[in-house]
């Protein structure tokens, strides 16, 4: 569960009327209530916050009481995109005439958002008014908003005291690619009690490289992720799961459920290329509930993995070959691991247990068929029915090969428990950010790009998936 936050306790008040938050964040949870950026934890009043709320737009807050004044603009947009970071910043300047004015909101480096569902400058927070933010009374958190905690990815966080910027400040266009970038090192007068968060010292996460020496308190078990804004890797997508709160640890963990295959799929895809992965379960179970899977963009398997469960979710079982499913410690179907394709189970690889790790390789790079290998611990499986050891680097051996068509796959997976465990283990995957929850990998194998943190070594011609490989071998 995530129970993570940053605080800090300024001691007294900065400029209350004109200020900038600048934050790139990458969202693994909808609907959540503790994705706050700054404020408050709302147990008193005055009160602000910036934070998404509970229909995932950006509510940015400042009361002085349950209805006394209020400062308050809430987007239209929603921001519900968990593949990919959002440049999000807040410029508030209350001595501006125009009221429209007074808080403007910039997202990826566009023109300030005029659509707010709520805007409301009333009871005394008109021109010139000094907003609670920056009031220096309360402790300001990060990533917590009353008792609930962020499921975000941050970066780049600058706050700025006493001057109201625009994103040019913060960010600027790759004039190769196009895309909107952060600029590492801006040129910025932070005020008294600015900040700049760059989350580069793994080791003191709070730490502030404004010069302002307003370094935040690191509570709880906060990881540093190699996950950023230029090079984004996947996690389990809160949208594509059929029962929602089973997320956690940054979208690389699934709670487990009770006797049942109850899928969530990743949230980016591969058209070709070849590509890695580790998936690490708690669970013992010996049913067909905990597996792996893979499956083809735009086919009926690619929405049945999340909107069905069971056998109705086990993309293997369907005819039409766009889709398989592995189960590594199963041995109900053929009292032996295997995975089913175009309905038909066939036996592969040694029975893993819990905390064992399975090690996955998919090769897309030929134009009709694709191949993929299992195994587990660091030791490829055998070839089905044979004594031939796997070997992705070769392309020998697989354990499936299977007609890729011409499209995109999915990866998925099911963390199904016995019911014995009451639903209480967790199956964690492992893209290349080098984590099985909260646990790091021991050892630190990256692919031959230099790229992601593995536990076991990354077969020669393989790579991690992330937005930087697909773009080199993708």
């Amino acid at each position: 569960m995530p129970n993570s936050v940053l605080t800090k306790d300024f001691g007294s008040a900065g400029n209350r009327k004109t200020m900038t938050f600048s934050f790139w964040v990458k969202r693994n949870k909808i609907s959540a209530e503790g994705d706050q950026f700054i404020g408050d934890i709302q147990t008193s009043y005055p009160s602000h916050f910036i934070k998404f709320d509970g229909s995932d737009q950006l509510d940015i807050r400042s009361q002085s009481g349950v209805s006394g004044e209020t400062f308050r603009f809430t987007t239209t947009r929603k921001f519900k995109d968990l593949s990919s970071w959002y440049h999000i910043v807040v410029a508030i300047d209350t001595t501006q005439a125009s009221a429209g004015d007074r808080c403007k909101v910039y997202v990826n480096g566009g023109s300030a958002e005029t659509s707010f569902g709520t805007s409301d400058q009333t009871n005394g927070f008109g021109q010139n008014s000094d907003t609670h933010f920056n009031q220096g009374a309360s402790t300001e958190y990060i990533g917590r908003y009353a008792t609930d905690y962020a499921n975000f990815n941050l970066a780049h966080y600058h706050f700025v005291d006493g001057t109201a910027l625009t994103p040019s400040t913060f960010g600027e266009t790759d004039s190769t690619t196009g895309e909107w970038k952060a600029k590492l090192n801006p040129s910025v007068t932070y005020g008294t009690h600015g900040f700049f968060l760059k989350f580069e010292n793994s080791g003191a996460l709070g730490t502030d490289s404004s010069g302002n020496s307003k370094t935040f308190t690191v509570v709880g078990n906060l990881k540093q992720s190699n996950s950023s804004p230029s090079n984004v890797f996947p996690t389990l997508d809160d949208l594509q799961i059929r029962n929602a709160n089973k997320i956690f640890n940054a979208g690389t963990t699934q709670l487990s459920y009770a006797n049942q295959t109850d899928s969530v799929n990743a949230t980016q895809m591969v058209k070709t290329g070849k590509w890695y992965w580790e998936v690490k379960s708690e669970t013992d179970a010996t049913n067909e509930s905990y597996c792996i899977q893979m499956y083809l963009n735009g086919s009926e398997s690619a929405y049945r993995t999340f909107t069905s469960q069971s056998n109705n979710s086990q993309v293997g079982r369907r005819t039409d070959g766009t889709g398989w499913t592995y189960f590594p410690n199963s041995t109900g179907t053929n009292s032996a691991p295997h995975y089913i394709f175009e309905n038909s189970a066939t036996n592969y690889g040694v029975a893993a247990t819990a905390n064992d790790i399975i090690i996955c390789a998919v090769d897309l790079s030929n134009a009709t068929t694709g191949k993929v290998w299992f195994g587990k611990n660091g030791t490829w499986h055998n070839a089905p029915g044979t004594s031939n050891v796997g070997n992705p680097a070769t392309g020998a051996n697989p354990g499936l090969s299977f007609a890729k068509f011409d499209d995109f796959w999915g990866i998925s997976i099911s963390s199904g428990d016995n019911a014995a465990n009451n639903s209480t283990k967790n199956t964690h995957i492992n893209f290349g950010t080098g984590f099985f929850g909260t646990t790091a990998v021991s050892s630190a194998n990256a692919d031959g790009n230099s790229t992601g943190i593995f536990e076991y070594a990354v077969p020669s011609g393989f790579y991690a998936i992330c937005s930087k490989n697909i773009k080199d071998y993708g």
